[in-house]
């Protein structure tokens, strides 16, 4: 019974140009969460979910593999399997970071469209210096000049 290596590292390799790729793309995605470039987050977006099937299909030839047990045997193949998984790690780690910039960043839009809905509405109270309430649309009323 002979080891198909080729074929497994031509898998091996493939997941961890995919893998290099997806660290790109979302180290890229972040520049553009920081920058707000809406057009360039939808396009990274994409590339990632392409990414990340690509990723899936990989895995499942892999793991579908007649001779998957010589990932673990087999020393070179199993140094690929860790470079792929150091990989897969980085770009989780880089993800996770991402998903909290995009919770800041809601947060922050939710605040901004709540002030702007308080802004618009003409039934919304204000204080004066004395404490009375005033609501928009009679504010400024009472000034002289």
């Amino acid at each position: 019974m002979t080891i198909e290596l080729p074929a497994l590292t031509e898998l091996l390799t493939a997941q961890q140009d995919c893998l290099e790729r997806l660290e790109q793309v979302i180290v890229q995605e972040s520049e553009a969460l920081a920058a707000k470039q809406a057009e360039a987050l939808l396009t990274l977006a994409a590339e990632k979910n392409t990414l990340l099937d690509r990723l899936g299909q990989t895995d499942r030839a892999l793991s579908l593999h007649p001779e998957q047990a010589a990932l673990t045997t087999e020393p070179s193949l199993a140094a690929k399997v860790a470079l792929c998984r150091e990989a897969l790690q980085r770009c989780q780690e880089l993800n996770q970071r991402n998903a909290s910039l995009i919770e800041l960043n809601i947060a922050s839009l939710n605040r901004l469209a709540q002030a702007l809905q308080a802004s618009r509405n003409a039934n919304s109270m204000t204080y004066d210096g004395k404490g009375k309430t005033n609501t928009i649309s009679t504010l400024g009323n009472n000034l002289k000049v």
